[in-house]
């Protein structure tokens, strides 16, 4: 199939801003090491060390996700998933992009796709809602953690697993609850094959952040209803397109290449990416962790101390226009943007041309427009207001909201994640930082083996000088 969405990093180089861009000469000197960043990153894959690009091949475990969720008894009409970070980050966007608009709100025939809803913070008012608002016998819970030991996952399932035993009887439980997780060890492979619960795997040598394609994101999107093999076969257009180490005919590489640049050698650290329709926010929320845990890191991986890392920023057109444009444009000179919108609107709202549009002249130029046409002048407005200023800003435009152009946009952004490691110096598939964090929470819950930590907990507050 032909590319499933359009890139335009033009703005990003100096034949738009100038020397606020980065130049052929910079492209020509930097084109060796991103070669090399490729090969470093397949060469993985070939040793089997890395998965995710092979998800879109899977088609097998797709069809099971489908499998389930046409068996599922019509009178389900919920799926909750329980994860945190990429085990939720993933699947949302899906169902943002993919699915009916407000679509929990809608009511719900037997057999329909169903909703979904992510509960992914430790939050008691949150799940404590979710359990009120959901009918038990009409809802199935499904258990994301590739480790089975994420605490905040792990509690969600320990509170949800009683309620379930008391409002349905313990034989219910295993009808209303799925695992997706590792397929041999960790926690909650050994209680979900305890109790005989169905279970999904995410592959061992696929990270959380990257596992999207895989039953992470495919299970509630089948569930959903959404287009599941649609997404797959996008995801492997792109694949296919970005494995080459040409640098001028790889767009992952070269969104790459062009963020690293800017970052490291202009000073831009931040890159945003602004979604000029709602649905895409959370693709851009995703985005968001996988750029930050992905390249963040302490160390490079020859062991120096480099505390390199880039900070991406998710924003909403034209929302933040009106919150954050003031900085982007005038601020400093420390950011990239990158506009995400798709080229065609599933829906369009026409502005009458009524009485009240009349009776106004200041309201006169929107008669007979679209919403959606705004939109679409908001975004072409902000893009022409940073280009002038000679701000670096792109465009990633999706032809139309659906599978292919989805599956295409989480690929290049994963394989451009990927290729920017080792650019970087830094192993994009580990997050020592986050792991750090994890034991010190443990030492605060007195888990066992945990508590020679414990000293090192931070308290919420403290008595010092400058606390009031």
């Amino acid at each position: 199939m032909d590319l499933p969405i359009r890139l335009d990093l033009n703005g990003l180089t100096a034949a738009v801003v100038g020397d606020q861009g980065v130049d052929e000469a910079d492209l020509d000197a930097i084109a060796g090491p991103a070669a090399v960043a490729v090969d470093a990153i397949l060469g993985r894959r070939g040793t089997g060390e890395i998965g995710f690009f092979d998800l879109p091949d899977d088609r097998a475990t797709a069809q099971a996700c489908l499998d389930y969720a046409r068996d599922l008894p019509p009178e389900i009409d919920t799926m909750v998933v329980l994860g945190i970070g990429g085990s939720s980050l993933g699947p949302k966007a899906l169902y943002s992009a993919l699915g009916r608009p407000l679509d929990p709100l809608r009511s719900r025939t037997p057999g329909a796709p169903r909703r979904l809803l992510f509960p992914d913070n430790a939050d008691p008012a949150t799940l404590g809602a979710v359990l009120e608002v959901c009918d038990p016998a009409r809802t199935v819970w499904n258990v994301v953690t590739k480790s089975g030991g994420t605490a905040e996952t792990a509690a969600q399932l320990l509170i949800v697993a009683e309620h379930l035993a008391k409002t349905l009887g313990p034989d219910a439980v295993a009808r209303h609850l799925v695992a997706t997780t590792d397929p041999e060890v960790g926690a909650l492979r050994a209680a979900a094959t305890a109790h005989g619960w169905p279970t999904f795997t995410i592959p061992s040598s696929v990270g959380g952040r990257f596992s999207v394609l895989s039953p992470v994101g495919l299970l509630p999107a089948a569930v959903a209803g959404l287009d599941v093999m649609g997404i797959l076969d996008g995801a492997a257009a792109m694949r296919d397109r970005c494995l080459g180490t040409e640098l001028r005919t790889n767009p992952a590489l070269l969104l790459a290449v062009l963020l690293h640049q800017h970052h490291v050698v202009r000073g831009r650290p931040m890159v945003v990416l602004m979604a000029y329709a709602d649905a895409l926010y959370d693709t851009a929320d995703w985005f968001r962790q996988l750029w930050a845990e992905s390249l963040g890191k302490e160390r490079a991986t020859d062991g120096r101390l480099v505390n390199v890392g880039p900070t991406p920023i998710a924003a909403r057109g034209a929302t933040d226009q009106h919150s954050q444009l003031q900085l982007y444009v005038e601020g400093p000179r420390d950011k990239v943007v990158l506009m995400l919108t798709p080229a065609a609107r599933d829906r369009e709202l026409v502005i009458p041309a009524g009485a009240l549009a009349e009776s106004r002249r200041e309201y006169a130029y929107l008669a007979g427009r679209g919403l959606g046409e705004l939109l679409d002048a908001e975004l072409r407005g902000t893009l022409g207001s940073l280009l002038g200023r000679r701000r670096p800003a792109g465009a990633v435009v999706l032809p139309r909201l659906d599978g292919p152009a989805l599956g295409g946009l989480i690929m290049m952004l994963e394989l451009a994640t990927a290729y920017a490691g080792p650019l970087y110096g830094v192993d994009p598939f580990d997050q020592p930082g986050v792991e750090e964090a994890k034991r010190l929470a443990y030492a605060a819950l007195g888990r066992e083996g945990f508590q020679h930590l414990a000293d090192q907990v931070g308290a919420v507050t403290t008595a010092g000088r400058y606390a009031f």
